[in-house]
């Protein structure tokens, strides 16, 4: 039995983790929009950083970074992970931040779970059971909420906003699902760590690191700096450490913290406009998440069987 002082520290590292992700966004936003740096530039240079350093720290700490490229399944299975997990979770949610605003990208990357349980149902042909059904149905309507305001004849946020929002939601579904193999023989840090790496060799195609743009002002190097640090490299350790104090349940209905931080940090510092129809969607698809993160068997946990 874990002492509750671990499970309190766990449930603090994953309240703060998705904290600070969520304030990761809200930093990406200020440097596409006052900065103006790219948000594949970003992306490149994050995903460098970030996967440098957890390879790093896994070699200092236990060594054998290179096993997971051994067996050719392995590989085939690390390098789709990377491409259409990893590098389209990372760059549809900044791409969407780019074209709306953090709040909106990281609710609408939330519909995940519920993507999960759409997947689930069609792949097992088996109905959903009615809270999942119930969340479906609340995802869809916050959604319709965000992109129209209930006005079906336009969109209240750009197509590609809602293009690279909806994409960041079915990659992060994918990264869920898809390596659930590769987890039981690899430590979840190296798998993270190698995706990072994979994803900025492809991005540095599109926009090369070494080709840095934007105005470099003192903020403009801070939320770099944040982004890289604090909105990656930290609350992933902190998160992989929270689960193993408080599981993988518990994670999930702390990590929907994120979505609100973000939107309360983008309209106080970034002064993003919201309307009373946004807080609704962002009510309806936050309480699909939490309504599933309350079941005693998860969606997700289906896939395994």
């Amino acid at each position: 039995m874990i002492p509750k002082n671990k499970v309190f520290l766990g449930s603090v590292f994953c309240i703060v983790s998705a904290c600070l992700w969520g304030v990761s966004g809200a930093a990406g936003q200020r440097l596409f929009q006052s900065a103006h740096i790219t948000p594949e530039w970003l992306v490149c240079i994050r995903m460098l950083i970030t996967g440098i350093f957890l390879l790093s720290f896994i070699q200092i700490k236990k060594g054998g970074i290179l096993t997971i490229w051994q067996e050719k399944k392995d590989r085939r299975e690390l390098l789709l992970f990377s491409l259409a997990g990893m590098l389209f979770v990372q760059y549809g949610y900044f791409a969407a931040i780019h074209f709306s605003n953090a709040a909106t990208a990281t609710v609408l990357q939330y519909l995940a779970p519920i993507l999960i349980v759409v997947y689930i149902s069609l792949r097992y042909k088996k109905l959903p059971t009615p809270i999942e059904a119930v969340a479906v149905l609340g995802a869809l309507l916050g959604t319709f909420l965000l992109a129209t305001h209930g006005n079906l004849q336009s969109l209240s946020i750009s197509p590609a906003a809602l293009f690279w929002g909806l994409l960041s939601a079915v990659a992060l579904a994918f990264y869920t699902i898809y390596p659930r193999r590769l987890l039981t023989k690899y430590d979840t840090m190296l798998l993270i760590g190698w995706a990072m790496l994979i994803g900025s060799f492809c991005m540095n195609f599109v926009h090369p690191f070494w080709q840095h743009n934007g105005d470099w002002d003192t903020v403009t190097k801070f939320c770099l700096l944040f982004v890289i640090i604090l909105g990656t490299m930290v609350p992933y350790l902190m998160f992989l450490s929270g689960v193993k104090y408080i599981g993988p349940v518990k994670s999930s209905l702390y990590s929907s913290v994120e979505p609100l931080s973000s939107a309360i940090v983008a309209v106080l510092w970034l002064h993003v406009h919201l309307e009373l129809v946004d807080y609704i969607g962002f009510f309806f698809i936050i309480a699909t998440v939490l309504l599933l993160s309350l079941q005693k068997k998860p969606a997700e946990a289906e896939a395994e069987s």
